[in-house]
């Protein structure tokens, strides 16, 4: 799913920077919407892939003889269901929620202070982020976003814009999780 993740991303990251080259986004107000689509088609197609798992691992129980007997008729479909929520579905859904929650929230303190934190679009940047990189590795993105701004801000000493940051460094975690972070022992605890 990471290759799935890193595709969206890499596409995400350069209409970012073609709406923002010569102040694109200023002339073009779908800009936006157009972010909008992006996350929710790249949540459609990672359930659509989820669900093509799922249906893949069905027909390989159902191939083999000895776990033919934990599927229907001789097991009740829940327990497939079941084995299928924990091992396919849950930690995107958990990473869904969480980034709905970035969503709304963001939205809300966005509006309270005249938009003086992020940009329109920029929000489903962080909520693209957080739902393709997943659970438990959203942690350290949300951790290496915050610092970057926060470092960004103290150097500057102004606002410090994170719109062409989201998609690098939502890139950066998953190459380091797929490397390195995999093998540590935190994973496997924030893991389930």
């Amino acid at each position: 799913m990471s290759v799935l993740s890193l595709a969206f991303l890499i596409v995400a990251m350069g209409a970012s920077f073609w709406f923002k080259s010569e102040r694109r986004s200023l002339v073009f107000a779908g800009a936006q919407k157009i972010f909008k689509y992006i996350f929710w088609t790249a949540v459609i197609l990672v359930f659509i892939f989820l669900f093509y798992q799922a249906r893949q691992q069905f027909l390989l129980w159902q191939s083999n003889a000895p776990t033919s007997y934990l599927i229907p008729p001789y097991q009740n479909i829940s327990y497939f269901l079941n084995y299928a929520f924990y091992t396919f579905f849950a930690k995107p859904v958990i990473a869904l929620l969480l980034a709905i929650i970035f969503l709304i929230l963001t939205m809300i303190l966005n509006k309270k202070f005249q938009e003086r934190f992020f940009e329109k679009e920029e929000l489903y940047f962080g909520a693209l982020g957080i739902f393709l990189i997943g659970y438990p590795g959203l942690i350290f993105y949300l951790i290496i976003v915050l610092l970057t701004g926060l470092v960004g801000a103290l150097i500057t000493k102004r606002r410090f814009s994170a719109y062409f940051l989201w998609f690098p460094i939502a890139i950066f975690v998953i190459l380091i999780i797929s490397i390195w972070v995999k093998n540590l022992s935190i994973w496997g605890t924030l893991s389930f």
